[in-house]
């Protein structure tokens, strides 16, 4: 490992320097972090340190499963008048559940071309970001929508991410992955973290924003759509799926992310279940939690060669009490239902 700087800057965060990377901690107070970021592997083929699980669901970085992401600085959407079925009552009395410790990805930002983006915890890796072949990436500092994970990351130790760069126009050749470590099992209440990170050249910048969640409610989504018969019409489906909540800040944590060019197909039948991304996501407990699900979804209908479109935009607030929703466009309606884990 390189030399190692410690030392407080005007802002009274740290600032530290490994093999020629500099990591820039700063708390959501802005109180510095002593968070160590791990070297960059001298062999880019070789494993991360025993103690992260099962390495064989992380991503290859060649490899393209079929993920779905793109670019959206979109503003929160209103609510409108809600048609919900109740839950247990939120003025219940009941102990204050026990929930594992969790991370949860807020942002990720880059000013240069990322392939893949692996996450690590105790358990086991997963794949967070994977660009798609012939998605082009923009240039300066933009934000990279999350393909991922299929489940949270726990907070009992290390969090590692994993970055695997494009060392040519195109993301067939990847460079050496970038590792970076956190330890994320010392927080108390939940707190949020900016990691900013040059490295990989001048001017080469990752930031990275992620909430550290001592007592987690683990809110598994499903979206069901039933879409109204229109014979042999097809049709397919695109847009985004959103979840805000107060401890996100103003950051969304995406459920579903596709393009009109990489729009589902929406099967034959009278119901089908959207194919999420991501369709768990971590919140603090709360004794009045109270989070938003963003849905902006386009439907085409694809009759005699020509398209149809119609929106599918609403969103719908959740709490202990709220646990399903419908709403129905012309005909067509999308049911968002929630389950908590545990159960409050």
């Amino acid at each position: 490992m390189g030399k190692v700087w410690d030392w407080n800057n005007i802002y009274g965060t740290k600032l530290k320097k490994f093999d020629g990377c500099d990591l820039h901690t700063a708390s959501e107070d802005g109180k510095g972090s002593e968070d160590d970021a791990a070297a960059l592997p001298e062999d880019s083929e070789g494993d991360l340190e025993d103690g992260y699980g099962d390495e064989e669901v992380a991503a290859d970085p060649l490899e393209d499963h079929g993920y779905s992401g793109e670019e959206d600085a979109a503003a929160p959407l209103e609510d409108d008048d809600q048609n919900y079925r109740g839950a247990p009552s939120e003025d219940s009395d009941d102990d204050i559940p026990f929930g594992r410790r969790a991370v949860q990805l807020l942002a990720i930002r880059a000013n240069f071309h990322v392939c893949v983006i692996n996450g690590y915890d105790w358990q086991l890796g997963r794949c967070i970001y994977r660009q798609h072949e012939g998605e082009v990436q923009e240039e300066g500092m933009v934000d990279l929508v999350p393909t991922g994970p299929s489940d949270i990351f726990m907070a009992y130790g290390g969090f590692t991410l994993e970055f695997y760069h494009s060392i040519g126009k195109d993301c067939d050749v990847c460079g050496a992955p970038i590792t970076l470590d956190w330890d994320v099992c010392e927080d108390e209440d939940p707190k949020e973290y900016t990691e900013t990170i040059c490295c990989g050249g001048p001017g080469r910048m990752l930031e990275i924003t992620y909430l550290v969640i001592p007592n987690t409610i683990e809110t598994n989504v499903e979206v069901k759509l039933k879409l109204k018969d229109l014979g042999s019409r097809n049709r397919t489906l695109y847009g985004k799926i959103k979840v805000s909540t107060a401890d996100y800040g103003n950051k969304r944590v995406h459920l579903f992310t596709r393009g009109r060019g990489r729009s589902w197909s929406v099967p034959s039948g009278p119901t089908s279940i959207l194919p999420l991304s991501s369709s768990v996501v971590a919140l603090p407990y709360r004794r009045q939690l109270e989070f938003h699900i963003e849905v902006d979804l386009t439907a085409i209908t694809i009759f005699d060669n020509k398209e149809k479109d119609k929106s599918l935009k609403f969103s719908l607030k959740f709490t202990r009490g709220i646990r399903s929703q419908e709403r129905e466009v012309d005909g067509d309606q999308v049911e968002v239902s929630i389950t908590f884990n545990p159960e409050i």
